[in-house]
């Protein structure tokens, strides 16, 4: 009796991965049959806690009692459905702008051409800081862009690998680069806060011209209400962007998920709102406007490009015995 017991024990050893197999493929065609997901009532819970579950842990670092959130795939969605098209969208209606404003108004040239005589307006300090301000901002706007479109864009066109070696070299060099870029910019703030600040009824005069466009002579001192509006949308933006920055860099400082996704908005929005300013004004300031350049380029302007744009500032250098009586030798003379 016992080895017939164990015979049978035996075969049935045998067949049961059979039986077992047999049972699973004729379930996965017996449609009634329903297999509850062992995690379903887990994820209820989940969903009636607005995508918290929150328990006990050892950890006490920020947020480390949150075993499940699902508030970032809400947050992602935010992100890559609504965050990044607008951004996309007001990106594209500036360069419109701009192009239809090179293709109505034109290169600005100067009416009475030039005169020869050279007025210093920017010392060596100045264009230093003012060029490694601008490099750095054009670095990290072309990385930006490059983590914030790029996987709409480049991955259809090179793939998702040659495109990951790009993403991470555009992060590392944000991700660096970033605080010179804050050490820069307040840098530029103290060198050229000088002359900046608001006089309203000179920059609303100036504003009601058109900045001289509408055919009317617009005054300025040494710098106009469009530089003035430019220079303080790189200080408060440019602000913002430098500590939102930072907060996201630097992750150490107890900042929850919720302060991240809130500072990574703000980073994004801010950041669009300079590149939009930025554009408007790296354009008047080398291929619209014959003579602006070489300002920032040499530290010197052209005594009618001072009359035509800065009148008052001109004037003030006039009396001040800073303008030269003849035209600045050439190196060629």
């Amino acid at each position: 009796m016992t080895k017939l017991l164990k015979t049978i024990l035996f075969i049935s050893f045998l067949l049961l991965p059979q039986i077992a197999q047999s049972n699973i493929s004729s379930n996965q065609f017996d449609e009634s049959i329903s297999i509850e997901n062992p995690g379903a009532e887990l994820w209820r819970n989940v969903r009636q806690r607005d995508g918290i579950f929150e328990g006990t842990s050892q950890s006490q670092s920020t947020d480390a009692n949150f075993l499940i959130n699902i508030t970032g795939e809400a947050w992602r969605q935010y992100r890559m459905l609504d965050l990044i098209p607008k951004a996309g969208i007001a990106l594209l209606v500036s360069l419109i702008g701009v192009l239809l404003f090179r293709v109505i108004r034109g290169n600005i040239l100067l009416e009475a051409g030039r005169s020869g005589i050279k007025i210093l307006r920017f010392s060596t300090s100045q264009r230093v800081i003012h060029w490694v301000t601008a490099i750095l901002f054009i670095i990290l706007s072309l990385t930006g862009l490059l983590l914030l479109f790029g996987r709409s864009f480049l991955i259809p066109m090179m793939g998702a690998e040659a495109f990951s070696y790009f993403a991470v070299g555009a992060k590392f060099l944000h991700d660096y680069l970033g605080p010179a870029f804050a050490v820069s910019l307040v840098l530029l703030f103290i060198f050229f806060i000088k002359g900046n600040m608001p006089s309203l009824k000179q920059d609303l005069a100036w504003l009601a011209k058109g900045g001289g466009m509408l055919g009317r002579h617009a005054s300025a001192d040494r710098y106009n209400a469009g530089e003035k509006g430019w220079f303080w949308i790189a200080a408060f933006v440019g602000g913002a962007i430098v500590v939102s920055g930072f907060v996201l860099d630097f992750p150490i400082f107890g900042q929850s998920r919720e302060t991240m996704e809130l500072f990574h908005v703000i980073h994004t929005i801010a950041a669009t709102l300079i590149v939009i300013a930025s554009i408007g004004h790296i354009y008047m300031g080398t291929i619209a406007m014959d003579g602006t350049f070489e300002v920032m380029k040499t530290g010197y302007c052209d005594s009618n490009w001072a009359k035509e744009h800065h009148d008052l500032w001109y004037e003030k250098q006039l009396a001040a015995g800073k303008v030269p009586a003849q035209k600045t030798p050439t190196k060629s003379s």
